[in-house]
């Protein structure tokens, strides 16, 4: 591939005299070098100059500031990996290429922030971008329109075909944006239709004509970051617009099934990609060494904010968790709330201080419950690890779950002698208890609800019930102790409920699913309902239909999985009656041995 040919340095670019600034910086025109010519040293070093720090991270810095009334966005590369230190060495820069794909991008109709100058000197390499204002990142915008209603729908359609007329006008330049997701989309607020704009154009590149698989790899991307958050008509709409935008052959449907393929496999390398940052040091996770061999895994900030949680807003550092952690024993003992104490586990509800924040934890503190698992333990992590790396994951997943905070073990050699998992608590009901509560037939004139609210109400709920289960088998989670119990319902009147797992123990990561493995999972969130008197037959028929319905399956044939799961739901319920029978029959025997009538 090469780079596009028009909009080079020289000719869109006014190179700056000798003395004017160092070697290597371009201004875009002659009123950005006369505006900026004699700030560059602020440019340079924005610390210095007060200037707001606005993104970091280990590649790039990004600050906003003001210079003569204008609002000015300087984006700084200092990435330390091989392969970019190898490029400044052959002559590659960064900044130089957003500088130049943005104008010519913009000679060719895509709307792009205007770049007034970029430098590329030794060590220093930095890009000056003119603010959009007053603008919204279009994931932040398109998160306020779902809350509108048919107004915000009628925007987000707009917003949707004005989208696919912009990627397809950058490929039609023959320009592939390599992060291509909302976050680098901004949307003017001051405009009807909406407006948008191109951003973060460093990792853009280009060929004379983009190839019918780049094309859609790079689709594939946009796909990913909003494929939770449309419906399958909404990615056709956007689809037929860009077709016709980027002047691509093909149909439809060729296009939709070589896009959708495309954005699986980009998903599953996603997905594994974050995986592997939940136990390495960077600004999210850390490594801690503590005193008495204790070695644990923390959270320092949590990039997916799901399930209404308002811990998952706050911002931690190495040194106060080391504070809390350095004395293990005392997280579970003064005036902790017991929730649980049992032969496999001690769970406590508590309030920690990290700093001047306080937070309410469920600290979970496991036992061995069978001797012959030392063993095992030496070959594998602990519960508390396990839990609090599948936790992350499904939260990468968007897969509500309880936010896991800490995870420590200690170990003597190879052998775990002591494991504890700290996870965010949530206060909102349980499933069972929510469906009692608010499903439950009142005395007349003391409903909660009316019958109306109450069936739609417990419709949305069984119907989130099968979905959860249908995205943990999608993405090859199978769940051993999948109950009501370990589910717990976020709600609010007027806004769909949401239902977070919690207890991961039963939890597990399988290659590929089995159909034997989803009809376990069916059947024990089944048997779950089966013990909960307001859940009718209609009820955990919807719960099987959420599992089972897709986007374009059309009409389900049902009845040969419910007859299986009806099966399979009375031999699980038999099976506890015999089990809790012997537990019964085995505490009488104990007692009649004490000599205890």
């Amino acid at each position: 591939m090469t780079d596009p040919q028009p909009a080079t340095r020289p000719s869109a670019g006014r190179e700056p005299a000798v003395g004017e600034c160092p070697e290597n910086c371009c201004f875009a025109d002659s009123d950005a070098a006369e505006l900026l010519s004699g700030r560059l040293a602020e440019l340079c070093d924005p610390n210095e100059a007060s200037w707001d720090l606005i993104k970091q991270n280990a590649s790039r810095t990004v600050y906003r500031g003001y210079i003569e009334g204008r609002q000015i966005y300087v984006k700084h590369f200092h990435s330390r990996t091989f392969s970019y230190r190898v490029g400044r060495l052959l002559g590659a820069s960064d900044a130089r290429d957003e500088m130049r794909f943005s104008e010519y991008l913009a000679d060719r109709g895509v709307k792009v922030p205007k770049v007034l100058a970029a430098m590329w000197h030794g060590d220093m390499e930095w890009v000056a971008t003119l603010a959009v204002s007053p603008a919204l990142p279009a994931d932040e915008w398109h998160e306020q329109q779902l809350h509108l209603d048919k107004p915000g729908q009628r925007r987000i359609r707009q917003a949707t075909l004005s989208l696919a007329e912009l990627v397809g006008r950058m490929h039609a330049a023959g320009v592939a944006h390599g992060d291509l997701h909302c976050g680098n989309v901004l949307i003017r607020t001051d405009s009807d239709p909406p407006a948008l704009v191109l951003t973060d154009l460093h990792r853009t590149h280009g060929c004379r004509r983009l190839s019918r698989r780049l094309r859609a790899a790079n689709l594939a991307q946009l796909f990913y970051d909003r494929y939770n958050f449309t419906h399958r008509t909404d990615r056709l709409r956007f689809l037929k617009r860009y077709l016709q935008a980027s002047g691509a052959d093909g149909t439809l449907r060729g296009w939709q099934l070589l896009v959708e393929d495309a954005a699986r496999r980009h998903t599953r390398r996603q997905h594994a990609q974050r995986d592997r940052r939940i136990f390495a040091d960077n600004s999210y996770f850390q490594k801690l060494s503590l005193p008495g061999g204790w070695r644990a895994h923390v959270v320092l900030r949590s990039k997916r904010k799901l399930a209404g949680s308002k811990v998952a807003e706050l911002i931690f550092t190495v040194d106060q968790w080391h504070s809390l952690l350095c004395e293990p024993d005392s997280l579970t003992a003064g005036d902790a709330e017991v929730v649980k104490d049992s032969r496999s586990s001690l769970v406590v509800k508590r309030n920690i201080t990290l700093g001047d924040q306080e937070v309410t934890v469920y600290v979970k503190r496991a036992r061995r419950k069978r001797p012959w698992k030392l063993i095992g333990d030496c070959f594998r992590p602990s519960r508390a690890l396990r839990a609090f790396g599948l936790g992350h994951a499904l939260l990468t997943r968007r897969i509500p779950v309880a936010l896991p905070l800490a995870a420590m073990e200690r170990r003597v050699g190879p052998f775990l002698v002591d494991s504890i998992l700290i996870t965010e608590a949530v206060d909102w009901p349980r499933l069972d208890e929510f469906l009692t509560l608010w499903l439950a037939r009142m005395p007349t004139g003391s409903a909660r609800l009316s019958a109306r609210q109450q069936h739609q109400l417990g419709k949305q709920v069984l119907w989130q019930m099968g979905r959860l289960l249908q995205r943990l088998h999608d993405n090859n989670f199978a769940h051993r102790d999948l109950k009501a119990s370990n589910m717990f319902v976020r709600w609010r009147l007027g806004h769909s409920p949401e239902i977070v797992l919690v207890d991961l123990d039963g939890l597990r990561r399988v290659r590929s699913i089995t159909m034997r493995q989803r009809f376990q999972g069916l059947m024990r969130l089944n048997v779950s309902l089966l013990k909960c008197p307001v859940v009718d037959h209609h009820g955990r028929l919807r719960m099987l239909l959420g599992y089972l319905r897709r986007p374009g399956c059309g009409r389900i044939n049902f009845k040969p999985y419910w007859r299986v799961l009806e099966d399979w739901s009375e031999r699980k319920l038999q099976q506890q009656i015999r089990s809790r029978r012997q537990v019964q029959l085995a505490r009488r025997l104990r007692a009649a041995r004490n000599g205890v009538s």
